[in-house]
Formats: structure tokens, C-alpha cells, sequence
């Protein structure tokens, strides 16, 4: 499985959305090549096998909105793709 991650590190939830990813592939035991991009971004953009899952949000996000993709969209998607391989 590839996976790309851009994320800001100045934002911690978006730090949190990248600690969740790597904790999920390391407790199922997937192997996978994981390649991180920081970067100065509102919301992380995440890549599985080509598949890109990022805001499309025409105005940024405030204050208390959701982040998209979330942990909980990330999961999903990592399921998806891991019952497909």
C-alpha cells in the first residue's frame, strides 16, 4: 500500500490525524510505504494507492468546522482499501 500525507505541523490536529494514521497501520501490521510532506496547509491531504482524499472547501475552515479528511474518514478509507488488497 502507498500512502502520501501532507500535513502542517503547526496544527495540532492535523499532527493528530498523522499520529492516528501511522499508529493505525503499525497496530494491523500493514505494511505500507508511508511518505510525509510538511507543508503549510489548512487541512492534510492524504494519498492510498493514488486515491487523494483532501478539503474541498471553497472558504477556509474557522474555528470550529471539522477537518476533512478527519480520523474517522481516514479509517474508512484505509479499511476500504485494506479489504480490497
Amino acid at each position: 500500500m502507498d500512502i502520501g500525507f501532507v500535513y502542517s505541523r503547526k496544527d495540532p490536529q492535523q499532527t493528530r490525524v498523522r499520529d492516528y494514521l501511522l499508529r493505525y497501520l503499525r497496530e494491523r501490521g500493514v505494511l505500507a510505504k508511508v511518505v510525509e510532506t510538511e507543508s503549510d496547509v489548512k487541512s492534510p491531504t492524504v494519498i492510498i494507492n493514488g486515491r487523494t482524499f483532501t478539503d474541498l472547501r471553497k472558504t477556509p475552515r474557522g474555528e470550529k468546522p471539522g477537518m476533512y479528511p478527519a480520523i474517522k474518514d481516514i479509517a474508512e478509507a484505509l479499511d476500504r482499501h485494506l479489504w480490497a488488497l
